[in-house]
């Protein structure tokens, strides 16, 4: 049974408050972005902050495959950030932007945002979501609603090329001078004008109420489905309860994979009815809406310095706690929360 924690936030949802002026939401995410997210990515695999097992592929990633689950959503975290400050005049940060690295199973994607000369820590926490190819539907899986829940989803589409790696092996000069003239030709119009400027796309974005909604529909709650189809229309929110397939509400031809219990918006409903309004309202308020989480699940792993989370009342509470004395700990130690030098510079500690 599917009960996600009570919600005490007065029912914020991602089209309220009308639509606003028309927002841009593409972006570029440039070549020296993607090669920070792959420092901070190797590094992190190299001193095993992130545990590179997978219980999907039954055993220890390779880096390569590590790189390549990582990477698409940092780029979607980055593109986000940059649409904020470019849209909405909102500077926040990433864990690639901070002095040391921030530890947690249970962490936003944007970790604070300048109010002032300081960064303060995000309340509200944020999901940014990786959408790519011909993706149609922004999937939350069901077993996060459950067990970490975020305050608002934001669905991003991200343009790397899947022959993104190429454009490393091309910069490797034992390979480069290999190459035949086709391959090179290849390579410039297919990869390497792509990795130098990354397109993406912020498409639009879904709250915690909006979610909560669609969990409460599922349960034959008629209010929330009356509710949610006058905010995002009939058959463009769905609930799927797993081994359903995918379908496009406008096109009763199309049928996509079958996909686990997710909660799902039709994005191209979702990119019509999101207000950004809400969105900056609500980073600015940096309060979160997602209620008590009195369950821990297994296997969270936090930092000496934030204590043990076995006994907490209250999950997100003290992984928030936790972020607030990593940030302290970081300052006191490098001076500022801000990194200065590249992740491949950052020592091997283990």
């Amino acid at each position: 049974m599917l009960e996600p924690p009570l919600n005490h936030d007065g029912g914020i949802l991602a089209s309220e408050g009308g639509k606003g002026k028309k927002i841009e939401g593409k972006v570029v995410v440039s070549r020296d972005k993607y090669l920070e997210i792959l420092g901070f990515a190797t590094y992190a695999y190299l001193t095993e902050k992130i545990t590179p097992y997978s219980g999907m592929m039954g055993g220890v990633r390779t880096l390569g495959q590590y790189i390549e689950n990582f990477i698409y959503g940092k780029i979607a975290e980055v593109a986000l950030q940059i649409f904020l400050k470019n849209n909405l005049g909102l500077e926040t940060l990433t864990d690639i932007d901070l002095a040391g690295f921030l530890e947690g199973t249970y962490l936003p994607d944007l970790i604070a945002f300048k109010h002032g000369t300081e960064y303060r820590p995000l309340e509200l926490w944020i999901d940014a979501k990786e959408v790519r190819r011909d993706q149609r539907w922004l999937l939350i899986p069901a077993s996060a609603v459950r067990s970490r829940p975020y305050d608002v989803y934001v669905a991003v589409w991200v343009g790397l090329p899947d022959a993104h790696v190429a454009w490393l092996m091309e910069h490797v000069p034992e390979v480069k001078s290999k190459m035949s003239r086709e391959w090179k030709e290849f390579m410039k119009r297919h990869v390497d004008e792509i990795v130098e400027n990354i397109p993406c796309e912020v498409m639009g974005f879904a709250t915690w109420n909006d979610v909560l909604l669609v969990v409460q529909a599922k349960e034959g709650k008629k209010e929330a489905e009356q509710e949610l189809d006058r905010r995002f229309g009939k058959n463009c929110w769905h609930y799927f309860p797993g081994g359903e397939p995918l379908f496009d509400p406008e096109d009763s031809s199309w049928r996509g994979a079958r996909v686990g219990e997710n909660v799902g918006f039709y994005l191209k409903k979702l990119r019509e009815v999101s207000s950004w309004s809400v969105l900056h309202r609500l980073i600015l308020e940096n309060r979160r809406l997602v209620g008590q989480i009195p369950e821990m699940p297994r296997g969270l792993k936090f930092p000496e310095i934030c204590g043990k989370v076995k006994g907490a009342r209250d999950l997100r509470a003290f992984a928030q706690e936790c972020i607030k004395r990593q940030l302290s700990f970081m300052k006191a130690k490098h001076g500022s929360i801000l990194r200065e030098k590249s992740w491949f510079e950052q020592p091997l500690e283990y």
